[in-house]
């Protein structure tokens, strides 16, 4: 069962396929791309097939990004690389919803997927960050780090691939103003790395962005602007409040030092998308339920929304390997299911409407991304999921799940 069709399986009664968003770009050519681009000098915007693409005189090869945009073409995505001449200078790329941009107000969902390449070791001017903006302005200087205090507009920020700097790993700002920052060396602050992030880079303390996929959710409304990476709250801001404006992600190298691996040191993004989850009135939940035999289910995106991509996540399953993604109705209790007279599993679900093959990543990570149809009969309808897996390696009970999640839409 392919992953459009669970939801629909699921919720048969009231599903229906529609407008997923009232914004999507999945840079499939830049011929057709419906976005403006903005960018400073020494900087070069480069539309890929990222599966196989020459960056310098290095060939690269990038897995399908997550959140693929219904009907776009498979690994394609802008490749953008700033700060590579011989005059070094911080410098950003951003890419404004519509070719005529398009200004968007009240509550909205800003979602991509965005890779942030880090050489290994890390060299000099290794810094680089990819960047988001609700409410801005498109009036120069655009939105980034390096334009801060120099008359920005709306609310926007970055996370950056390594943890690189003291305090601004992460960061949400205002205009030229600062609201909140992360730094995963801070005192408390290194959680939101470590949980969002499965694995770090040798050499870094803690998880971070760097060398894979990080799903990027900004959530805004008349209550603030909330930020997720990997489906993790970074950011929840009363004060960032955005104004109506524009939606923006682009890519950024803050610091004035040409990095000494230019081939590899890049961003590249993918599926960008503007969405209104409206009509339900609340925002969903996804909350884990029951006891993990192994590994452990995570929201893998923002709080779950009709008209938006939703995405599970695993962490702490087999490496390199394939896992199953579950899904149905949930149960109000852990039920114990005995296999034989040695072998109970604990199931969360009482009814099984999808059983879809994922495979895993180096880290025992795995995700499953489905596309929530834009029906408001779905708000506060709730959806059960739990990970499954083979241990071959315990042959009298070789079963291994995930605690579960039950998620309810919302908008």
């Amino acid at each position: 069962m392919n992953a459009t069709r669970l939801l629909t399986v699921a919720v048969a009664a009231i599903a229906a396929t529609g407008l997923r968003a009232q914004f999507a770009e999945g840079f499939d050519s830049q011929a057709t791309a419906n976005v403006t681009e903005v960018a400073q000098p020494d900087t070069t915007v480069t539309y890929v097939d990222y599966s196989n693409m020459t960056v310098g005189a290095t060939t690269w090869s990038i897995p399908e990004a997550p959140r693929r945009i219904p009907g776009s073409a498979a690994t394609r995505g802008v490749l953008i690389q700033c700060n590579t001449d011989s005059t070094p200078a911080a410098t950003a790329v951003n890419l404004i919803a519509g070719s005529t941009p398009i200004l968007f107000s009240g509550r909205y969902r800003l979602s991509f997927d965005a890779w942030i390449n880090v050489p290994i070791p890390i060299p000099s001017g290794g810094t680089e960050q990819l960047l988001w903006g609700v409410g801005v302005d498109n009036i120069t200087p655009i939105e980034a780090r390096n334009n801060r205090g120099a008359g920005t507009a709306g609310i926007y920020g970055w996370i950056c691939g390594e943890n690189g700097y003291g305090t601004e790993d992460a960061c949400i700002n205002d205009g030229d103003f600062e609201l909140a920052d992360l730094g995963d060396l801070q005192p408390g602050e290194s959680v939101p790395f470590n949980e969002a992030f499965d694995s770090g880079i040798p050499g870094t303390a803690n998880n971070c962005a760097g060398n894979r996929w990080v799903r990027v959710d900004i959530d805004t409304d008349a209550t603030g602007t909330r930020v997720y990476f990997n489906g993790y709250e970074f950011f929840n801001e009363p004060n960032g409040i955005a104004q109506p404006g524009y939606a923006m992600i682009g890519y950024e190298d803050p610091f004035s030092s040409i990095s000494a691996s230019p081939d590899g040191q890049w961003g590249l993004l993918d599926n960008f998308r503007v969405t209104t989850p409206t009509g339900c009135g609340t925002t969903g939940t996804a909350i884990a339920q029951g006891t993990a035999t192994a590994g452990e289910i995570l929201n893998g995106s923002a709080p779950p929304a009709i008209s938006a991509p939703l995405t599970m996540r695993l962490r702490g399953g087999p490496t390199s390997s394939v896992v199953f993604m579950t899904s149905g109705q949930p149960s109000p209790v852990t039920l114990p299911v005995p296999i034989d007279a040695t072998c109970t599993i604990n199931v969360e679900l009482v009814t099984l409407d999808a059983f879809v093959a994922v495979p895993t990543n180096a880290d025992g990570g795995g995700i499953f991304t489905i596309e929530v149809p834009n029906n408001t009969a779905l708000c506060g309808y709730q959806q059960g999921w739990q990970w499954l897996w083979l241990d071959f390696a315990n042959p009298s009970c070789p079963f291994q799940l995930t605690d579960g999640m039950v998620t309810t839409f919302g908008s």
